[in-house]
Order: structure tokens, then C-alpha cells, then sequence
């Protein structure tokens, strides 16, 4: 069944208005009155719902039954991947809203080779993976910051910097039990020594994700994945915490 996003702000009691990229999503279906299409929100909440008008503005569609379905994460990790080029951004953002990362920082980097902001472009991405995987909620994502005001930033929980240049110290040091994490990963170039000692400084971690040397795009989805394991809920025992 068709998924959409559709802000809480557009129901009106047992009703819901659907407009812009969600209502051209269900004409290229060619759904119509009568169809069923589940909609999801901003507050966590998911409706199996039947679409009762149709036309080029808008879809009305009436709510049948609410669930508030248990798909996110209960640790909240944030995911600062370094700046990359093109479609590896876009694979970072797709993956990590898959893994349930709940924020996407990009960082600007020393040796960093990507330049530009496509925040609209990875909003979308994050979406559409969100309806994909059946998320109840989106991703933030943020503009790209420098590396240095991303380590000054009052981020609560872990703070988690993978690094090539660390060779002996993994997750598996840190604690068993956290609540949330921000993990910050390098660019294509790797962190040069002085951004990992100024994120030591600043209450930074820095760690190794394993013995070979990853892509950035891949070490960015590895470190997300192995955070959710570890804490989160991609671990064997998650359900019986």
C-alpha cells in the first residue's frame, strides 16, 4: 500500500488534505476515489485511509483507522558525515534514514573535496527513504557546518569521531548503555591529525571502525550501523531491553 507524508498541520478531524509531491505521487498511480493509502506525520502517528475526492489541487482522504507503529530508534543518534560529492551524499542520506539515524549533520572538512549544499535535494531523499522503510518520522537535515563548530556544539550523549588514524580503540571500549550519540565521520581525504585532536579537546572520542580503510560514503553508513547496534535497535537483544 502507497505511503505518504502529510504534516499533522493538514488533518482536520477524521480528514486529511493532501497537496504538492504527495498529491502528483498518487495521480501518477493513477489512484483514485475509493483507493487506500496509508499516511504518516510529523507527530509518529500512521492512518490507513481512503482516498473520497480527488482533483488537480488536492486529495481529500478519510482517516479509518490511527496507529502509532514502533519503528524508530530509541537511541537518538546523530550522523555528521563529511561533505562528499554528488551521489555519495545522496546514498549517506538514503542509508542513514533507513538505519534511523534521527539527524544528518554534513561537516566541511580540511581535506574535504565536495562543495555546495543540497538540502532540499537530501530532504527528499530522506523522505522517500522514510516511506520506504516504514519510518513514522523524518530525519533532520542540516546545512553543512565546519568540522570545528561541530565539535564546539553542545551535543548531548556520546560524542564519536571515526578516524583512520586510530588504531586501537573501537565502540566495544565505550559504555554498554547510552541514549543518544553523535557520530562524525571523515571525507574522501581523511581528518587531518589537528581536526582529530581538536575534537579530543572537545570531549570527542576518536575511534577505529576496523582494520581496512572504507570509503567515506561507506564508513559514514558503517559507523550509523554499528551505533544502532550497539544502542540501538538494530541489536539482537534491542526488544528485550
Amino acid at each position: 500500500m502507497l505511503r505518504v507524508f502529510v504534516p499533522e498541520s493538514q488533518r482536520d478531524g477524521s480528514r486529511i488534505r493532501i497537496t504538492g509531491a504527495e498529491l502528483r505521487h498518487l495521480r501518477a498511480l493513477r489512484l483514485g476515489r475509493g483507493a487506500r493509502v496509508l499516511v504518516f506525520d510529523d507527530r509518529g502517528n500512521e492512518h490507513a485511509a481512503r482516498i473520497e475526492r480527488l482533483s488537480d489541487r488536492a486529495a481529500e482522504v478519510l482517516i479509518l483507522v490511527t496507529h502509532r507503529p514502533e519503528r524508530e530508534s530509541p537511541f537518538d543518534l546523530v550522523l555528521a558525515p563529511a561533505l562528499l560529492k554528488g551521489t555519495k551524499m545522496d546514498v549517506v542520506v538514503e542509508k542513514a534514514t533507513e538505519i534511523g539515524v534521527r539527524r544528518i549533520a554534513p561537516v566541511i572538512c580540511r581535506n574535504g573535496v565536495a562543495t555546495g549544499a543540497r538540502i532540499e535535494r537530501w530532504q527528499r531523499i530522506a523522505l522517500a527513504a522514510a516511506k520506504q522503510c516504514g519510518r513514522t518520522t523524518l530525519p533532520a537535515v542540516d546545512p553543512p557546518c565546519a568540522l570545528a563548530d561541530v565539535v564546539r556544539h553542545p551535543w548531548s550523549g556520546l560524542r564519536l569521531l571515526a578516524w583512520e588514524g586510530e588504531r586501537e580503540h573501537t565502540l566495544g571500549a565505550l559504555p554498554g548503555h547510552a541514549t543518544a550519540a553523535v557520530v562524525v565521520v571523515g571525507p574522501e581525504g581523511g581528518f587531518a591529525p589537528e581536526e582529530a585532536e581538536d575534537a579530543r579537546a572537545h570531549g570527542f572520542a576518536t575511534l577505529a571502525l576496523g582494520p581496512r580503510v572504507l570509503r567515506a560514503e561507506t564508513a559514514a553508513i558503517v559507523a550509523a550501523a554499528l551505533c544502532q547496534h550497539r544502542w540501538g535497535d538494530l541489536s539482537p537483544v534491542a526488544r528485550l531491553r
